[in-house]
């Protein structure tokens, strides 16, 4: 059985090996040898390990033996049949060796960490936890979305000259006010890296009861926060005096959707009852339009190619009882921002692209905030003094991209800016073309900027239930503001609670006492980043493809006789492979870009096809498109 499943997951691998698919499991298998005698019904470390082997001679001789194909696919059907697999079974999951479910101790630790934690809560303790549930915090999610790591809330300062200014507040889930440290339910978290977001559902990196419950930000509790509060200046930069950060208790009020937020905000509402929406709406633009101006990609591109996500739900009438739905996706921070009833009367835009609404550029715009902040944040006021040394820097995971390389490709910067001019595709050839110049994001503890969203520093960490590395930044900023408290409880002679644990404050609490200098005890950034983080996206964009083209397979089959076969209309974003005449298009009712050889020989970018379905697998990642036919003057649906 082990050989079968090792032979049946290699199908739909390219190139006959599927190391690269799992070489993030190759410590794992050197570190542990496999042990054949398994008595443990499911042990994660050896389910990673069978997944590295890659012997199938076993598996061969089975498959001789009962007069099946000796093929990946023939070991695949063998294991369906026998009920070991689904016949949709995602098999770049299985080779991922990401684990699907936690363990009963891990469960069990996960419930234990809910009780032991329940009365102590260090920065309590220390007096750093601030009430907020006086503001009105808003949380806007899709309506799936169970865990909930963000909120907001806008808070109106009235100043002794009358004057008033707006305080934004971002308050993100204090997961490690429930996994500290020195628990073992942060090792879970740590062994994963990151939830993962499938069609069929997500699986998350902590278990249910934590991600779902006491971490995540629920309506009607009180829940605790790490909260950052910050003022604009009218450009809409940040003003870094008026950054404020701390441990917090809020209570979310609403718990809105993002359609929900979008009807407050075009029928009114979200400008007088809800008025906050609407105040947070305008510093939103006001954050865009700072971005733009200061060379983001979104204001070197009037457009952004959408793309798209595969949802699988269960249904009693479909093809093996499953649906799929295919729901696409615009930028993110894309062109003009309007709620669909201000939008129906333009006709320019693609119809199969949803409208980029102003809730999404509220949330987007709110968390870019307060990456930004974080940051100035640690540069300004993140280090503390010592007694004998120079002052200690707050070390964090800044986030930084150089700007596009324009100057040293003038010829293909012409190139662009014609693309542009003529907004060829509706602008996606012009966003398509960009990426050649995009350089690559790099991670280090040196602030600098990230020209590809116009930012002067940026520090990830709005996601601590779903990235560990995001979780490891609120650890590194809590244990820094502890560090300060407890500095300035010795300073004053107060005492020092006990509870208090040099892991808490990252450094020792007998030097702390002494008020010597020291170097404090860093979050390493590189724990947690496991192989599992790399091959989560992998997986996630195979998974999706798969769904898609089981999508397409399924509109192939259904079609009556003598109806003409499926086509889709396509938009050439630009040249692959002239040689070959291989060129990049969008399906726009798939929201999906795909590779097509040219039956016709050379394309011009913008020009529009309808290209039919010629063949799609979907276990082996294929779809073959062939030309309908060419009309250039169509608008682009």
């Amino acid at each position: 059985m082990q050989y079968l499943l090792i032979m049946g997951m290699q199908l739909g691998v390219s190139g006959g090996s599927n190391s690269k698919h799992l070489s993030h499991l190759e410590p794992i298998a050197k570190n542990n040898p496999r042990n054949t005698d398994w008595i443990d019904p499911w042990c994660s470390n050896h389910v990673q390990q069978l997944k590295y082997e890659r012997d199938t001679t076993g598996g061969m001789e089975l498959l001789a033996h009962l007069l099946r194909k000796r093929t990946p696919q023939g070991a695949f059907d063998l294991l369906v049949d026998l009920g070991v697999w689904e016949k949709h079974e995602d098999l770049s999951l299985l080779r991922s060796g990401f684990p699907t479910r936690f363990t009963e101790e891990e469960e069990s630790m996960a419930t234990d960490s809910i009780q032991n934690n329940t009365n102590e809560d260090i920065d309590t303790l220390l007096g750093l936890r601030q009430d907020l549930r006086h503001l009105k915090v808003y949380t806007i999610d899709s309506e799936s979305t169970s865990e909930i790591d963000d909120g907001i809330s806008l808070e109106r300062l009235t100043h002794s000259d009358g004057s008033t200014t707006d305080r934004l507040w971002i308050h993100i889930a204090d997961v490690d006010r429930w996994a500290p440290r020195h628990s073992e339910i942060i090792k879970i978290a740590q062994r994963r890296s990151t939830s993962l977001y499938l069609p069929t559902g997500p699986i998350p990196m902590f278990p249910n009861c934590l991600s779902s419950g006491c971490m995540s930000l629920r309506a009607g509790h009180d829940n605790c926060a790490l909260s950052l509060g910050v003022e604009l200046l009218p450009d809409g930069s940040i003003d870094t005096s008026s950054i404020v950060l701390s441990p917090s208790l809020i209570r979310v009020q609403y718990r809105l959707s993002y359609n929900e937020v979008d009807e407050m905000l075009e029928e009114g509402v979200g400008f007088n009852e809800e008025w906050e929406l609407g105040a947070m709406l305008f510093a939103a633009k006001q954050r865009k339009s700072y971005r733009c101006q200061n060379g983001s990609t979104e204001g070197i591109i009037s457009a952004q190619i959408p793309s798209y996500n595969a949802i699988v739900e269960y249904c009693d009438h479909e093809e093996d009882k499953i649906a799929i739905d295919i729901k696409i996706n615009n930028g993110y921070n894309t062109g003009v921002n309007m709620t669909t009833g201000a939008a129906s009367s333009s006709m320019t835009l693609d119809q199969y692209v949803p409208f980029v609404s102003q809730s999404q550029l509220i949330v987007t715009e709110m968390m870019i905030l307060a990456g930004e902040a974080i940051g100035k944040w640690a540069i300004s006021n993140g280090q503390v003094k010592a007694a004998i040394a120079e002052p200690i820097p707050l070390e964090l995971p800044f986030r930084s991209q150089a700007a596009p390389e324009f100057r040293t490709r003038l010829t293909e910067t012409k190139t662009l800016n014609l693309l542009q001019q003529k907004n060829a595709g509706g602008g996606y050839c012009a966003a398509w073309f960009l990426r050649r110049f995009l350089r690559a994001a790099r991670v280090s503890s040196e602030p600098s900027a990230h020209k590809g969203m116009g930012l002067d520093c940026y520090v990830q960490w709005t996601s601590p239930i779903r990235r560990y590395s995001d979780l490891q930044v609120h650890a590194a900023i809590k244990q820094r503001l502890r560090y300060i408290k407890v500095q300035e409880l010795i300073e004053s002679g107060a005492q020092i609670p006990s509870a208090i644990t040099s892991t808490d404050i990252g450094a020792s609490i007998e030097k702390c006492r002494g008020k010597v200098g020291m170097i404090l005890s860093p979050i390493n950034f590189n724990e947690g980043s496991s192989g599992f983080a790399r091959a989560s996206r992998v997986v996630s964009r195979s998974s999706h493809q798969y769904w898609l083209f089981e999508h397409v397979r399924r509109r192939v089959k259904n079609q009556k006789h003598g109806q003409r076969q499926l086509s889709f209309d396509c938009t050439v974003l630009g040249c692959v492979d002239e040689t070959r005449n291989q060129y990049a298009i969008f399906i726009h009712e798939l929201g999906f870009e795909h590779r097509y050889l040219s039956e016709k020989g050379r394309l011009n970018p913008g020009e529009q096809l309808l290209l039919q379905v010629s063949s799609v697998q979907p276990r082996q990642g294929l779809m073959t498109l062939s030309l309908v036919a060419a009309f250039n003057n169509k608008p682009n649906s």
